[in-house]
């Protein structure tokens, strides 16, 4: 009997400890569910910042990286848009050399009885502005001192020095100048000197005109070919305004030019003009023959 009670004893002491091992290892099992939750709950705040800041980060580095490719593709942008800006200007100012030269051709063509040497104005003294200019023609190209200068829109001027591959031009503005014209109108013809003012350099005057001249507002001014340096015919400027000249019994007219002088750049020499015939010997009026008298005669 006090065996079987040993028996029953261990048997209880067993399964209490079995049990006891067994919520033991459920509380166990419980408490690391718990824990874990609580270091979820607790970690979790910063597992979200961190979350955030690598996606930030990732974010930011793809922004730079579309910020580089952005500015890389402006500056491709702004480059070809400056060489784009340099070819329109290329082309503009080609058009504009092309349009100037194929008037100077259609001049050429116009005039044959003229040779001409065309030629591109390479400076302006600051000094003499309105005065001078120089092309790049010279003795080289038959360049002569006094030859005329022209442009499909009139008179320019006059060579006055001559070197070797270039000359200097005194134009119609200088005062020291000095034009024979005549007015182109049928019913004045009236023929004149036109020089440079210094007072107004763009205006040059038809000067030593008589008080009762027949010259009014509006009249086309050419060269008279009198002077032996410019041929007749080429248009120097219309007349702007008559002016009477305070105690005096003479007038002059001021001139708006046909050339527009603050723009030159290519003007035409005339190296060959055409050459006028001798002029004719006085003609001889003859004699009546007068009778021999006869002999006894009286």
């Amino acid at each position: 009997m006090r065996f079987i009670n040993k028996k029953a004893a261990v048997l209880v002491v067993a399964v209490l400890t079995v049990f006891l091992l067994a919520s033991s290892a459920a509380r166990d099992k419980y408490r690391f569910e718990v824990s874990k939750q609580i270091i979820n709950v607790a970690f979790s705040p910063i597992e979200s910042v961190f979350t955030q800041v690598g996606y930030s980060i990732r974010h930011f580095g793809m922004g730079i990286s579309d910020m580089i490719t952005l500015y890389k593709d402006n500056q491709v942008l702004k480059d070809q848009n400056e060489e784009l800006r340099a070819a329109i200007n290329k082309t503009t100012e080609i058009e504009a050399e092309n349009t100037r030269l194929r008037a100077l051709l259609d001049y050429k063509k116009a005039a044959p009885q003229f040779g001409f040497v065309v030629a591109t104005v390479i400076n302006r003294d600051p000094n003499t502005w309105s005065s001078v200019i120089g092309i790049n023609r010279g003795t080289n190209d038959g360049l002569t001192k006094d030859m005329p200068v022209v442009t499909p829109q009139g008179l320019v001027g006059n060579i006055v020095e001559v070197y070797t591959n270039s000359a200097k031009v005194q134009l119609i503005l200088d005062p020291r100048s000095a034009v024979g014209s005549l007015v182109q109108r049928t019913e004045s013809r009236v023929a004149a000197i036109v020089e440079g003012s210094g007072a107004k350099p763009a205006t040059p005057r038809m000067v030593n005109l008589a008080r009762d001249a027949d010259v009014i507002n509006g009249d086309i001014v050419i060269t008279s070919g009198l002077g032996g340096i410019y041929p007749k015919g080429l248009l120097v400027g219309e007349v702007a305004d008559v002016v009477d000249e305070a105690g005096g019994l003479l007038k002059y007219a001021v001139l708006k030019p046909a050339v527009d002088f603050d723009r030159l750049e290519e003007v035409m020499v005339i190296v060959r003009q055409p050459v006028l015939p001798p002029p004719l010997p006085p003609a001889t009026v003859p004699q009546p023959e007068v009778p021999a008298p006869q002999k006894g005669a009286r």
